[in-house]
Formats: structure tokens, sequence, C-alpha cells
């Protein structure tokens, strides 16, 4: 659940997220001002989503100084063991200020301290040394005219660089399971009498791990970790702290903590042991410098965990969180949502598609902004279908092996001494004959930034390449293994393919109607041109029967009283030539029904916007329902394209409606809102004809407002068909 960190190798696991952050921050700090009422003290950190830790966790707890208050003063942390804060503290810390300022002098700072590096400041608990002593447990709370922070160790770091003991000198006893209270007290100064509770627990988690980059990774990942009630990691690491742009990193306290949420291997732990560890491991875009890679994925393998079955690997079956490409069929730019699956245990290889481009173009980076026409094919374990002037590209994904792990630094970080390093291939002809043989290292890379095309990473447990170039035409078996480093093959990552190579050339479609938009298409009504060039569909014959003779399966059903596509495969996908008269924000609503939740279409148009239909469970095939999503269209004659995601969906017809919804002023705003740069979203939100971070957060406090009043595709700035804040998240980083 890590990226790199932009200061060093490593990511700073507490700005996982930080952009979000950053502009919660800010915002938050605003409306503060702009806010009347009394000031409050909060505890911002623990965050609500991660008040559960694992045991013996050190944490910190910290909270923004409330807007109005110029001389800050003390501040006192207690931890009760309870659901209340009552009886003795088990922990208690105090801070101490120079009374002129109310903020902790940087006298107090150990800033040459040995075992860390500022990140842009020393301002950090972990580092106050007056009164009492580096040492020492019950000093560590900074003020700053920003932020107060202490530092809690909770026992994970209890023989790094500290005594553990209190006060009085008494050993102090390790924050094992249970529920606690945290409370902060202002002893002086402008915070004086001002309190603030938060509970929190400390006992077995169960973390959804993964690199925090790109942001369609990020997104799935803490979706998918929401949606299950998995932990990830977004607040600060103690020893890694952040607050905005600036912090301090001290490894041999944060690798600590890091690696004890994913196995807890701590002395003394009575519910989070070992053999309790549970982590489901996203196999996706893990680079050998990432914490997710030396501390995460190390630790999995570490502590024997890495072929457990509590330990569970997932992939996108596309190899993509989200999927674009230029499709060669059509030219259309298609994009979608790939599906989360999981490998088997025991199962160590799964693959993701294969391309199918152009004669000699074999480079295997991904470039999802790459324009380069090509065929794609999800399901390649089925079998491949290659043509003459085709290169075949196959890709997949592999989990971690067991291997010894040389320590790192901290002891808890490493590296692994294996790994599947290599994919050998092999083409065998009817007669067994191998016709064909080459390896594929496992070392696919990735360009994650279009602004950075030179940029690229490479991901240690995924690999793509070429295949059966320069083979003759015919029909082959592909056959698959993984090869660790010393060239072994690993157990759980053979497969055999179908392969077949021909010379059959690629057509076009031609138009079966004329598809008017603003209009209405009957989806029945799909191009000519046959299977692969207006269609594709798994399954031979019209299952339905009724109003074409081809593959695509139409039936009629009583309560449509007009035909529908249906009997959908996974991956089928179909064909339409329209023509847009005139270029604008449009509403396509889909006539669909399904007995399933999770079915999803992704329209597409060449040369346009793409738009995902999410098909709700309307209860059976023949119950049809109306879904509606917006999507931007330029004038001209274009070719779209339906792509099935999911088996069991129907679909009848679509509409495209032209947003008619004029643009209104935005309460606080000085003017319409304005496109300033032609891309049909309106980022200059107050209409002053500057777009600025008063248009962020003009946005941000009328979110609710622009969503009912306004076209949603005008500031759908993150195009996933509403108004969230995601969108702001897309929005802050443009000013």
């Amino acid at each position: 659940m890590t990226s790199e960190d932009k200061f060093s190798r490593e990511e700073p696991i507490m700005t996982r997220s930080r952009l979000p952050l950053v502009v919660l921050m800010i915002l938050g700090a605003w409306f503060i001002i702009h806010t009347a009422g009394a000031v409050s003290l909060t505890i911002d950190y623990p965050s609500p989503n991660e008040t559960t830790m694992a045991e013996m966790r050190d944490f910190y707890v910290t909270g923004a100084i409330p807007a109005g208050i110029t001389t800050p003063g003390d501040v006192r942390i207690e931890v009760f063991s309870g659901a209340s804060a009552v009886g003795t503290p088990v922990r208690t810390l105090e801070s101490h200020v120079d009374p002129l300022t109310g903020t902790t002098p940087l006298s107090a700072i150990a800033a040459d301290y040995p075992n860390g590096s500022a990140k842009g400041t020393v301002m950090v608990p972990d580092l106050v040394s007056e009164p009492g002593g580096l040492l020492e447990t019950w000093n560590k709370v900074i003020v700053t005219p920003e932020y107060y922070s202490g530092l809690v160790l909770g026992g994970a770091t209890k023989q790094f660089d500290t005594t553990y003991t209190d006060r009085d000198g008494r050993p102090l006893h390790d924050l094992v399971a249970g529920e606690f209270t945290i409370r902060v007290t202002g002893l002086s100064g402008d915070l004086h009498g001002l309190t603030a509770e938060k509970q929190i627990t400390l006992g077995k988690t169960h973390a959804a791990l993964g690199r925090f980059s790109p942001p369609a990774q990020v997104n799935r990942l803490t979706a998918f970790a929401r949606e299950n009630g998995y932990r990830t990691y977004i607040d600060s690491f103690p020893g890694y702290f952040f607050w905005n742009n600036t912090g301090y990193v001290i490894p041999g306290r944060w690798v600590r903590n890091n690696a004890i949420e994913v196995v807890n291997d701590c002395p003394g732990t009575t519910v989070d042991t070992v053999g309790a560890a549970e982590n489901d491991l996203f196999l996706y875009n893990i680079r050998n410098t990432s914490a997710t890679y030396t501390i995460e994925t190390s630790t999995l393998i570490r502590t024997g965990m890495v072929d457990s079955p509590q330990t569970v690997y997932h992939y996108y079956t596309a190899g993509e969180p989200v999927y674009t490409y230029t499709a060669r069929e059509n030219g259309s730019r298609v994009s979608f949502n790939s599906t989360l699956s999981t490998l088997a245990h025991g199962d160590r290889l799964a693959l993701t598609r294969a391309e199918l481009r152009m004669e000699n173009d074999s480079d295997p980076i991904v470039d999802l902004a790459d324009t380069t026409q090509k065929r794609l094919d999800l399901l390649p374990g089925d079998g491949i279908d290659v043509e003459s002037d085709e290169t075949c590209l196959l890709y997949g994904v592999v989990a971690p092996i067991p291997a010894p792990v040389v320590p790192g630094p901290s002891g808890k970080d490493g590296t692994p001494t294996n790994r599947i390093a290599s994919i050998e291939w092999t083409l065998v002809d009817a007669g067994g004959a191998a016709v064909a043989n080459s390896t594929i290292p496992v070392e696919l890379g990735r360009r994650t930034d279009p602004a950075k095309p030179s940029e690229i990473t490479t991901s240690l447990y995924e690999f793509g390449g070429a295949i059966g170039t320069g083979t003759p035409p015919g029909r082959y078996t592909l056959s698959i293994k993984g090869l660790d480093e010393t060239g072994t093959a690993v157990d759980g990552t053979t497969e055999e393919v179908p392969l077949c190579i021909d010379a059959t050339p690629t057509p076009t479609p031609e138009p079966n109607t004329n598809h008017l938009v603003s209009g209405r298409i009957e989806v029945e009504d799909y191009d000519l041109g046959g299977e692969g060039v207006a269609y594709h569909d798994t399954t031979a014959g019209n299952e339905g029967g009724v109003y074409r003779q081809d593959d695509v399966d139409i039936e009629m059903t009583g309560g449509e009283k007009t035909p529908n596509v249906g009997w959908v495969r996974d991956g089928e996908w179909l064909c339409y030539t329209t023509n847009v008269t005139q270029s604008g924000n449009y509403t396509v609503t889909a006539r669909v029904a399904s007995p399933h939740s999770g079915r999803q279409i992704t329209l597409s148009v060449a040369g346009g916007d793409t738009a995902s239909i999410a098909v709700p469970d309307t209860g059976s095939f023949a119950t049809f329902a109306n879904v509606t999503v917006p999507i931007h269209l330029t004038a001209g004659t274009h070719s779209l394209v339906l792509t099935f995601f999911g088996d069991g969906q129907n679909i009848d017809w679509l509409t495209f409606t032209q947003e008619t919804v004029p643009i209104k002023i935005v309460p606080g705003g000085s003017g319409i809102p304005l496109d300033l740069n032609g891309d049909g979203w309106y980022e200059d939100v107050n209409g002053n004809g500057v777009f600025d971070f008063h248009d962020v957060v003009l946005f941000f406090n009328q979110m609710d407002w622009i969503e009912a009043n306004e076209p949603v595709a005008g500031f759908d700035f993150n195009g996933n068909g509403r108004i969230d804040f995601n969108d702001i998240v897309t929005v802050f980083n443009e000013v």
C-alpha cells in the first residue's frame, strides 16, 4: 500500500494520499477561518479511518491549532485503558513551550539527531530533547503555530532510542490488545482549558497492501479496503512525520511500525500474532525500492506468511486498474475499469491480456497515453488468434515466493534473495515439435505520468513481452512456466494456451443504419462486418434466434416489445457508426437488465470521451431499468463501441440527449463559471476569468449545490460520471 517518497528511495507512508490530505487540511483551515463559533481543540490523527491499529503500535496524536489562536500554550496528552478517560493513564506526555510564544522553542529540538533526516522541518515530537533528554518518553509533545503533535510509544520500538520509562523512571507496560481513550488538554496560553478525546483500538488488523501509485491504483485499492473493512495506512507512521509538505523521517521507528501492521512478530502480543496475520496484496506496480516491497512483501516472506492461505494475492484481469487503448478494429479510444481477480491458493501466475499490435511493434512498456492501434484479448488463457501482420505481446502477473531475506538497516525491512525472475515460453506445433522458444523478464516497465514520458517504473511481479514473432502461420500450443533467479521452474506457474497464427486480413465495419446523435440507437442495430469487425461474440449462433442471423444473441421480450441483446459474455463488444450533429455534453440513457450486481458496460467513442454504465441488479433479465451517464462528444462521424464486462446482462437501447442545463452563477461566485481552455469543464468556478485556488475552495464549499443545479458533465473533472471529492483533488492538482 505504498509508493515512492519524492525525497528518497522509499515512499512516505503517511503521504500515500498526500494531495487529498493536503486539500482537506487547506480547505479545513479555510472553513475554520470563515466559520463563526467557539474555538475547539481537535484530534485529527489518528484519523477516523485509522483508529484500529496493531498491538504495541506507536502512534502520533496530532491536531491543528484552531484559527485565531496566536499563542497556543502547553498541551498534555494522556492515554487511558478502556473506552473512557477515567482512572490512571497508561501514557502521559506534556509539551514545554516558550511562554512568550506559546510554541516549542527550537532549542528544545535535537536538530542534529543522527538517525533521521529532515524533509523540510525538524519540528517533530520525536526530536524533543528538553527538558529531560532525547531518550525520554514523557516529553515527546511539540506545539507549533500550525499544529500540536505527540509521540506515544506502544512497545514496537522500545529498544530504539528510548528509555521506555515514565517521568518517574518506571518501566512502561506495552500497549497490547484492547480499547484505549486519548485525551488532549490545553494547559496554558490560548489553548488553556480546551480538551478533546478520541477512542482507539489495538489488536489484530487485516491489511490491504499495495502501491499508492498511480492514482487509479490508489482509488481501486482504497475502495477495496473500504468495501471489505480492511486497513490501509494513510496517517503518518511514527518516525515518518509529515504536515502539509514538510516532515521528518526516522527509518528505525517507522519501518518497524509499518512491518508489524503486516505481520506482528513483537514478543508479548496477545491476539495479533504471526499465525493470525491476514493480508491482501495487490500485485501491481511494485518496484524494488518501494516500501510495499522492502517492508511489506519482505515481511510476508521473512515471517513465513508468503504462502499462507491468509495471504491473498489480487491482480487486475486486464493488467491495469483502468485500461485505455485505441482499438485497431475501428479506431475508437476505449477505456474501462479492469475486474479485480484473485490467485487461487498455490497458483503463482496469471495471464492478464494479449495485445495484438502492428507487425514489429514489440515494445512491452505500458503507456496508457499511447494512441497506437491494437487489438486486445482479455481472455488469453482461452486461446490467442494472431493475424499475419500482427505482433503478439503477452502480459501477466506472478506472486512472491519463499526465500531468505537479507535484513535492511531496521531489521524489519529487507530484500528477498529469490523471486520469479523470468517467464519461459515455447511454441509447440501439432506434431509436438518446439518451433520457437524464449524468455520474458519479470520486470514490466510502465509510464504512469504522461507529463514525464522518459520516467519509467519497473514492476517486480508483472511481465510483458512478445511471443511467436516470425513464426509461420499455423496452430500451436503456447507452453509457459515461471523460472526463479537460478533458472529453476517454480511450482504453480505453468500454463498451456492454444495459439493460432494465420493470414486473415483485417476488415473494417460498415454502417448498418444512420445513427444520429442526439437520438436513439437500438442496440441490435450494430454495424455490418461480422465477428471481430462489427462485433465480438464468444458463442456461435444467435441464441435468441430473432432479428439478425449472426453470432450476436438477440431476443424479443414481451415487456420491451422490441428486440434486445442478451446472453452477454464478459469481453464481448458491439460497434456502431454514429453521426454526432453537434459538439457538447450529452446524457446517455441505457435501457439495461440483469439479475446480477457488479456488471458494467463501457461506451467509447473514437476521437471522443468514454463513459462507464454500471448495470444494476434489476431482478431478472426481463426487468429493464434506465441508467444515465454523462459523456462529452465532438461533432462528426465516429465509431461507438459498447464493451461488456461481466456475464449475464441485457441491453435494449441507448439515447443521447444534449445537455441543456444552463450554466448558473455558483453561490459565492462573481460570475457564470467559465471553461477557460475549451476542454468542456468549467474550472473557473467563481467566474472571475482566472483559474486559481479560490475556485477549488468554492467548488468544495458548493459541491452539493453544483451537482443539483449545474450540468454534471461540466464539473465532473475526473470523468467518473459524478461530482465527488475526487473531482476536488483533480482540479486542485491543476491549480
